[in-house]
């Protein structure tokens, strides 16, 4: 019995030693932040921040299934929060982005049937002024044409 938790808690420090070791290792890349590359930016970052926060969601669910204690319980549900809220966010900037498209699609399709409405109104207008539109209607000679 003593063995098995001898093991069982070597096994731990490995692993706790191993992942301690991953963590050190990463670096941190500032990124530069203007108006040009500002929807990218959120859009990355957003993502990364979802990805992170359901990978903790669920490496956080497997400790509270083995010891779940009332502080645990709480820092999850504030985890799934803030996952939904940085979910929320970034679906809120497609709607956005997809609204605006919409919009200049619309804009642009009112404009070309004003244009066709234009172009048609104007070819069923008689290009005539008021003498010739008289002489059509009186006949060379002056008498009047019965239109019947």
């Amino acid at each position: 019995m003593s063995n098995e938790i001898d093991t069982a808690v070597n096994d731990i420090l490995t692993q706790i030693k191993s992942h301690n070791k991953d963590t050190t290792d990463i670096k941190k890349v500032a990124d530069e932040i203007d108006l040009d590359n500002l929807e990218e930016f959120l859009v990355k970052k957003t993502s990364s921040l979802i990805n992170s926060s359901v990978d903790m969601v669920d490496d956080v669910k497997e400790y509270i299934a083995s010891a779940p204690e009332n502080r645990d319980v709480a820092s999850l549900a504030e985890l799934i929060k803030a996952s939904s809220s940085a979910i929320d966010t970034l679906s809120k900037l497609h709607t956005a982005k997809e609204q605006n498209k919409n919009r200049v699609e619309i804009k642009q399709m009112d404009i070309e049937s004003k244009e066709k409405l234009n172009i048609m109104d104007n070819q069923t207008k008689v290009l005539m002024t008021r003498d010739d539109v008289m002489k059509a209607l009186t006949g060379d000679d002056g008498t009047v044409i019965d239109i019947d």
